[in-house]
């Protein structure tokens, strides 16, 4: 039975202060906190072809649950009362002792919730909320390894593009391998934990993209800043290994995120703006522009989520942003990208030689002005640039 002594039991453990990202091994994957909520996590395991950071989440998700929680919604597909497990192994706490744990990927009900602990009935115990993310606030597709076949697309259990993973670095067509298709296979090499805490907090990935035989084709050394707002400054720099490398002209790629079901244009999403004021993924795909911010639902929730461009890139990217969630951009498709209106440009690095790239994301509550994208932008041109 659940009483007040054992409240105050659980009550006792600390989470991070206001404004700190802190982030955390999780055996080869990375748990990322920000004041004590999980943000996201950067997942490395060898079943995926690729690292990824998933889920995703918007602010606020552990209060929304507590104050909307066994509120009944008239929608069946709704997040509800549900967190998702994050870390696996996680405690399962009954009084102060630990009497078993929830594999990671679990979705549990939540029963009660005395932050930072939540009251899972079906388990009789209590999880952290570090250990969760609330479903309510989730902003990725989450990943299903075995989808039910469904056709109507505006079910919101249909699931297509499997390779759509999280918040994701790939493209196709890099000596003709198609990693973005999951074609080819990014191995990762190395996680450090640069800033381990802070506002940034900063990690240090290295992935090896790998030719047929195996070997290192392209070395990807990428810093990610995280900020306590939710952006995120990506510095990703390519090397060429023992040979020429190519990037062909493809609108698959580069950096992108996929969206749940409910925030698709096409179901009631949106509006999708870019910085020069052109709405909707029709207006919006295939043309530069600084940021593109994509709104929709996600329960009683209004979410967006921003991509930036900087203008120091090599050339000005590409938007490849869908109504059906699909969200990225790119460099390396001037004439996919235009319908053929420009010639083919693909870009090839001689052996040892190296292209940087910088990009930004950013998870906010409401529209592009009630979530400050604008502010946040400058906020992102203002970071130094890895190794400056």
């Amino acid at each position: 039975m659940r009483t007040l002594t054992l409240l105050a039991c659980l009550v006792g453990t600390s989470v991070a202060s206001a404004g700190q990202v802190e982030l955390a091994k999780i055996g080869d994957s990375v748990k990322v906190t920000i004041d004590g909520e999980v943000f996201t996590v950067y997942v490395v395991d060898p079943k995926w072809k690729k690292p990824f950071f998933s889920p995703v989440t918007a602010p606020g998700g552990l209060q929304l649950l507590k104050d909307e929680l066994g509120t009944p919604s008239a929608d069946e597909f709704a997040p509800g009362d549900k967190v998702l497990v994050v870390q696996n192994g996680a405690g399962l706490r009954v009084f102060e002792e630990v009497r078993g744990s929830v594999p990671a990927g679990e979705e549990l009900t939540v029963g009660d919730v005395a932050l930072p602990w939540l009251w899972i009935p079906a388990k009789e115990g209590w999880v952290h909320q570090q250990d969760v993310v609330p479903l309510k606030a989730v902003v990725s597709r989450l990943i299903v390894e075995d989808p039910p076949r469904i056709k109507d697309k505006m079910d919101p259990r249909y699931y297509d593009h499997p390779h759509h993973k999280g918040i994701w670095v790939s493209v196709d067509e890099v000596n003709d391998i198609t990693f973005w298709n999951e074609g080819g296979v990014i191995k990762n090499q190395s996680v450090e934990l640069v800033e381990s805490q802070g506002d940034p907090a900063v990690m240090r990935v290295t992935n090896h993209w790998l030719d047929r035989s195996e070997q290192p084709l392209l070395v990807e050394e990428t810093t990610i800043r995280i900020f306590a707002n939710r952006l995120m400054v990506y510095d990703i720099r390519f090397r060429a290994a023992e040979q020429d490398v190519t990037f062909g002209d493809t609108k698959e790629g580069l950096f992108g995120i996929r969206l749940p079901n409910s925030m698709r244009e096409f179901v009631g999403g949106g509006p999708i703006t870019n910085a020069d004021g052109l709405q909707s993924s029709a207006a919006a795909w295939g043309k530069p522009s600084a940021w593109v911010d994509y709104v929709g639902p996600v329960g009683s929730q209004k979410y967006g989520v921003t991509i930036m461009d900087d203008p120091a890139n090599f050339r000005p990217s590409r938007y490849h942003v869908r109504d059906y969630g699909l969200f990225s951009i790119s460099p390396f498709g001037e004439s996919s990208y235009t319908n053929g209106a420009q010639a083919e440009q693909p870009v090839t690095l001689k052996a040892g030689d190296s292209l940087s790239l910088r990009y930004g994301l950013y998870v906010h509550r409401g529209d592009a002005a009630e979530g400050h994208v604008a502010e946040a932008y400058e906020q992102f041109l203002n970071v130094p640039r890895a190794g400056e």
